[in-house]
């Protein structure tokens, strides 16, 4: 299955219980509907697998613990923490909460105006009005705002944004 059908959901975060369950964190908030989703497309060495939904419950605004049909035990889930997991655009339009402009920048390098690498984004964090970048430094994590008047280049090829970063917003050495 290729990618370009496919709609990056989020990713895997850990296992939780004995019997394979799965914490699954959304890019973006839960829809409503969460409990109609059938199945999850996930990423094992660059290609979409098909795993299939036996039971999912909403645990916060943008997680859910799924039990996949397949993965029956800790050990047999542990493998894929970490993978990305996707969904098809048929599932997407069944949602209605998700649309292809969301965003989804986690991993982009980020740089400054100087073309300074300040590190990667950790999560996209979508407040109204105050987008807010949650970026992983060398010293930690910083906020930083995601607005268009801040926004120099966003390059989806090279997976880097180019910001436009005030003095002070950032410690720097």
């Amino acid at each position: 299955m290729k990618k370009d059908d496919h709609y990056l959901a989020g990713s895997l975060l850990r296992t939780v219980g004995t019997k394979g369950e799965i914490i699954l964190k959304f890019n973006t908030d839960l829809p409503e509907n969460i409990k109609q989703l059938e199945s999850i497309f996930i990423e094992v060495d660059g290609k979409l697998v098909p795993f299939f939904i036996v039971e999912i419950k909403k645990k916060s605004i943008d997680s859910a613990e799924a039990k996949l049909e397949g993965l029956e035990t800790d050990t047999k889930s542990q493998e894929f923490i970490g993978n990305d997991f996707y969904l098809s655009k048929k599932q997407i339009e069944i949602f209605g909460d998700f649309s292809d402009e969301q965003i989804d920048v986690t991993g982009y390098e980020i740089r400054d105006q100087r073309n300074r690498v300040i590190g990667k984004v950790a999560s996209f964090i979508d407040i109204h009005d105050n987008p807010i970048l949650k970026v992983k430094t060398e010293k930690g994590e910083v906020l930083l705002p995601a607005n268009d008047e801040l926004i120099i280049e966003i390059d989806d090829d090279l997976r880097h944004i180019l910001l436009n970063i005030p003095d002070g917003l950032i410690d720097s050495d």
